[in-house]
């Protein structure tokens, strides 16, 4: 009789050596704990190492995920290492001994291991460094000496070169023999005697030229190249201008020093886009993990930019107490149109601010024409208030119909909402760039900041409005 597996059937659409997420989770938790664990590397043999980090991440058990990764071979390992969230892989590198760390880190390619060991307490990564081979060590060291966020600090050192005076087929034995060391070849950098990059090749030109051909004749110039110092979103904005797999990293002497890869730009884009948003939503910082921080944490990090919300609604506040109290005895159904106006200038100065940074983190804003695009939101600002404006006290002189100063409450409407709704948009158009060119994040400005000072503004000058009808 056929004896049937211990590990669930793959449904028939599933793909080979990838199992449902809920099934594989609770069956490695089962056979972990029941001490199976030649069972779970079984069931982990085939399973891509993003789809082990996806499984590991939502354990509530630590004893647990630090048994399964133990039981991953040191290749598997090294790259869900890399893979998992930040919370999980500082537990599990908590658990790891140097040597473990140095031996995992040695797995990975050299941008990888420098992600990782980046990670690490600072008094920990020379010890960890001191277990690797030392030319290893000595390029992960340079890499570190590098800001994380540029070419110099998301670039990798393996890649293949070619001497310009090669020929197809020397280049071919070239590129065989560096194999070991880079395994993943997607151009081929022709480089001068001073290491200078004369060239790209691509591997489709090397299959389709003949075996005498020299490498010059064959391979794409001019060459774009990026410095060490680049910043990571310039990189990332260059390999997508020119549709490159690659691009070349070069020092102040414009020598080869290393290649940026389209799937480190991958992470770099996804991380700028997420400090984008983190800061627009008032957030300190992009390690929250919604499954595992604890309230004190989350407070933490949000607290900051609440408070400076409350600080500026008290300014609010105290702006009414002492300056309009006799505008709202007098005309006490402004109150009731308020909300209205902060609301709409708000979300039209969020809007404002958030087309500006993301303007800013494209490159497609012209500082040189700053004060047209300040003037294009500002006409932007005017029309919607207008029409906004334009309702809202049609609606104010229908819900008060009856009411003696109904043509001061609905004219008052209509000129706070159109004068607010401009200032709005052009405090939104203007906050991102003053940050910007102050060197700090502009997304800061398009989060609970511009919204908070635009309440402050909106009723102001709405009241302001009101009063010198009243007057």
């Amino acid at each position: 009789m056929d004896s049937t597996p211990d590990t669930p059937e793959q449904p028939g659409n599933a793909s080979p050596g990838r199992l449902p997420r809920d099934v594989a989770l609770e069956n490695i938790v089962m056979m972990t704990g029941l001490g199976r664990y030649d069972d779970v590397r079984r069931l982990l043999a085939d399973a891509h190492p993003a789809d082990i980090a996806e499984l590991l991440d939502p354990l509530d058990e630590p004893r647990v995920r630090h048994r399964v990764f133990r039981l991953l071979p040191p290749e598997t390992a090294s790259a869900v290492l890399s893979l998992v969230s930040p919370s999980v892989r500082d537990e599990l590198v908590a658990n790891l001994s140097d040597r473990e760390l140095a031996g995992l880190a040695e797995e990975l390619d050299t941008d990888d291991a420098t992600d990782l060991l980046e990670t690490l307490p600072e008094e920990r990564t020379p010890t960890v460094l001191a277990e690797m081979p030392a030319e290893l060590a000595e390029e992960i060291g340079d890499l570190l000496d590098h800001p994380p966020d540029t070419a110099g600090g998301i670039m990798q050192t393996e890649y293949v070169s070619v001497p310009q005076y090669a020929t197809v087929e020397q280049a071919i034995g070239l590129i065989r023999r560096a194999h070991d060391d880079v395994p993943e070849v997607h151009d081929v950098f022709v480089v001068n005697v001073e290491r200078h990059v004369t060239g790209v090749l691509p591997l489709s030109y090397l299959v389709l030229a003949g075996p005498d051909e020299a490498v010059a004749d064959i391979m794409d110039r001019p060459v774009i190249s990026v410095p060490l110092e680049m910043p990571q979103d310039e990189v990332a904005r260059v390999l997508q201008k020119y549709d490159f797999v690659s691009v070349p990293v070069v020092d102040g002497q414009d020598r080869l020093v290393g290649r940026v890869t389209i799937d480190d730009v991958v992470d770099v884009i996804e991380e700028e886009a997420s400090k984008d948003i983190y800061a627009i939503a008032g957030v300190e910082s992009e390690s929250i993990n919604l499954a595992h921080d604890s309230v004190v944490k989350r407070v933490g990090e949000r607290f900051a930019w609440v408070l400076t919300t409350v600080l500026l609604g008290l300014v609010l506040a105290l702006v009414i107490s002492k300056v309009f109290v006799e505008t709202f005895e007098k005309m006490a159904l402004l109150a009731a149109f308020l909300p209205v106006i902060i609301a709409t200038a708000g979300a039209v100065g969020l809007q404002s601010s958030t087309l500006v940074v993301r303007a800013i983190a494209l490159g497609t804003l012209s500082f040189q024409r700053i004060l047209s695009v300040i003037a294009r939101e500002a006409a932007t600002g005017l029309a919607l208030g207008a029409g906004c404006g334009v309702i809202t006290a049609a609606a104010s002189y229908l819900i008060n119909m009856g009411s003696p100063d109904i043509l001061n409450l609905s004219f008052a409407v209509l000129i706070g909402m159109v004068i607010s709704v401009t200032a709005a948009a052009c405090v939104g158009t203007l906050q991102p760039i003053i940050f910007y060119k102050l060197d700090r994040d502009p997304a800061v400005a398009a989060g609970p900041l511009v919204t908070a000072f635009n309440d402050v503004l909106g009723t102001t000058l709405y009241l302001l409005v009101a009063t010198a009808l009243q007057a």
